[in-house]
């Protein structure tokens, strides 16, 4: 049976779809599948094949290979991969919906369909844990039932357990609140007491909510950005969002204008946050992604790498929920790969989403990825996942040996945003108590980063640059590595201020992961830069040119706390002041 005439029964509301095609059916179950059929909105997509590979007893949840699940009674405990993501997937259920609408298409094998699905919901409905279910599951197979009691009396119960353990004002919980307003707006107000009204308001109340104070700080602050400390969930979110103004309005009902007005801007965000490359930064727990793709927002032109849609009027964003992103221009179609992008991370401590990163910075230019995040793999509590979020999988001053508190904030304490350069302070104590800062200077022209890093208190500091996978490193020497791609050279050089000495042996490369999908890993280099002492003041420059551009520093005192430093790339020389107390500026 096509899709369409499925579509066309349900639309009728006087037949049920039935192998043989619209059947007429009683009012009461013809108005039950309606309803099922609204509340369930439009079903997952499956590849072709699910419902067979189900039938003989497999189950494939990507990114997974196939488990083993049989053909008769399935064990909801089971957890092959030891991985949380499975096991959410698997027993949210909503897999069963790929035999659901293999037996609402049609077709010679759809009663055996609806059959397995019949056995597998059963078990699913006494044998899985309420707190662990999806009530989308029952509502979207309820169609296949229409009138059956075994399985539309599991939809209140589930909806009525959403209501009551909302999780918070994040992902999670705003997930829960699209599936109480979309059934209590689905069913009829008076069905199960009047239960579905309740969920109407429950799921109204918690939207609202989310923006208000709360354990993880609103869910969109005043600037649009997600409290999910990732690029990635804050891609999801802003789908997430305005798929429930959407809902709510097509409800009848209507969020209040300063909550529409924080969704609006969740685009701009996301438009700031897209690399060159049209991939969204690495940013907490996000993979390798492009952007959604929102039209009438500043991330059309984003999204689509300047083909469609107009530039956004700002190229630097500094966001107080703890992100900044700047780029040397937005250009057009035709150049918008060739421009350079930055990132850097601080704000408030690790929560949701997020990860130790607060003074991380990412890098992008001469059409590629230079500095990055270590990224995500996935949700398997092992030691690759500490890993991770820790400080030490960012580009960042680590203080080995001194315990980090991930809940301690970082301060943006100044910042200077100009033309064609751009810079920044920050501040934290999150290594032991002990104070650590960070200063970065970005230069455009020519590209350029210089790091200033001052800390005290610990043994020893150590300054990691995790290096995209497509690079090599190719010299080392005590106080510069230089790593090379086609076409493009990376040099990272400490510069010795006045009267320091960088020992032999301060730069090193170590050996690295970048994850950038779930449950996979590239081989990456880190460039390490150490310094011993009761304190460090470590100067670095980061250039990247084409290849065999050579690239020469020097650095002097220049009075009243100053240095001047001296940066001469291929026959172009840039001055700078740098100050004692991080102070960075061309002069």
């Amino acid at each position: 049976m096509a899709w369409n005439l499925r579509k066309a029964c349900l639309a009728a509301a006087a037949f049920v779809v039935t192998l043989g095609g619209c059947v007429a059916a009683t009012h009461a179950s013809a108005a039950a599948s309606s309803a099922d059929a609204r509340a369930c909105g439009s079903m997952l997509f499956f590849p072709a094949g699910t419902a067979d590979e189900i039938m003989a007893g497999k189950l494939t949840i990507a990114p997974f290979r196939a488990a083993t699940i049989g053909k008769g009674a399935v064990d909801w405990s089971m957890d092959p991969f030891h991985d949380p993501t499975w096991r959410l997937n698997f027993r949210w259920g909503e897999w069963i919906e790929a035999l659901i609408e293999g037996y609402l298409a049609g077709g010679p094998h759809a009663s055996a369909y609806r059959a397995r699905a019949e056995a597998i919901l059963k078990t699913w409905i006494t044998d899985v844990p309420i707190a662990d279910k999806n009530p989308l599951t029952a509502i979207c197979s309820a169609q296949a039932f229409p009138g059956q009691a075994w399985i539309h009396n599991e939809i209140p119960v589930l909806l009525d357990y959403y209501a009551a353990h909302w999780q918070g004002a994040y992902n999670h919980g705003l997930s829960q609140d699209l599936e109480l307003l979309k059934a209590g707006c689905a069913y009829p107000a008076g069905q199960w007491g009047g239960r579905p009204a309740t969920w109407r308001k429950t799921a109204l109340t918690h939207l609202t909510a989310a923006f208000k104070p709360n354990q993880y700080g609103p869910a969109v602050d005043a600037q649009g950005v997600s409290n999910e400390q990732a690029t990635g969930y804050a891609n999801f979110s802003t789908g997430l969002w305005t798929t429930a103004e959407a809902d709510v309005q097509a409800c009848g009902l209507s969020l209040p204008g300063w909550i529409t007005g924080r969704i609006a801007k969740m685009p701009l965000f996301l438009a700031l946050a897209t690399q060159p490359d049209g991939k969204l930064a690495q940013i907490g727990d996000t993979y390798r992604i492009a952007p959604r793709n929102r039209a009438h927002t500043p991330l059309r032109f984003a999204a689509t790498r300047g083909k469609e849609g107009t530039a956004p009027s700002r190229r630097i964003g500094v966001y107080a929920a703890g992100y900044v992103f700047g780029r040397s221009a937005w250009g057009t179609a035709n150049t918008f790969g060739s421009q350079s992008f930055y990132s850097l991370r601080f704000g408030p401590g690790t929560q949701i989403h997020g990860h130790a990163d607060h003074m991380g910075l990412t890098y992008y230019a001469r059409g590629r990825n230079l500095i990055v995040n270590a990224g995500h793999y996935g949700y398997a509590n092992t030691p690759y996942r500490a890993y991770l979020l820790s400080p030490e999988a960012a580009s960042v001053l680590v203080m080995p040996g001194v315990p980090f508190r991930p809940a301690a904030a970082t301060r943006l304490v100044s910042s200077a945003i100009g033309t064609k350069a751009q810079f920044y302070q920050f501040y934290d104590t999150a290594f032991g108590g002990l104070p650590r800062w960070r200063s970065v200077y970005v230069d455009q022209n020519p590209d350029l980063i210089l790091v200033f890093d001052r800390a005290s208190g610990a043994a020893s500091y150590e300054q990691l640059w995790h290096l995209d996978p497509s690079l090599s490193v190719k010299s080392v020497t005590a106080a510069t590595a230089v790593a090379t791609a086609p076409g493009t050279q990376l040099v990272l050089r400490q510069i010795p201020l006045p009267g320091q000495r960088i020992p032999s042996g301060s730069t090193r490369v170590v050996g690295g992961f970048v994850s950038r999908a779930q449950n996979h890993r590239t081989r990456a280099p880190i460039v390490t830069m150490t310094r011993t002492g009761p304190s460090a003041a470590m100067l670095t420059l980061i250039a990247p040119t084409a290849l065999g551009v050579p690239v020469h520093t020097s650095i002097v005192t220049a009075g009243g706390g100053r240095y001047r430093l001296r940066v001469t790339i291929g026959g172009k020389a840039l001055s700078f002041l740098v100050t004692s107390d991080g102070r960075i500026q061309q002069g």
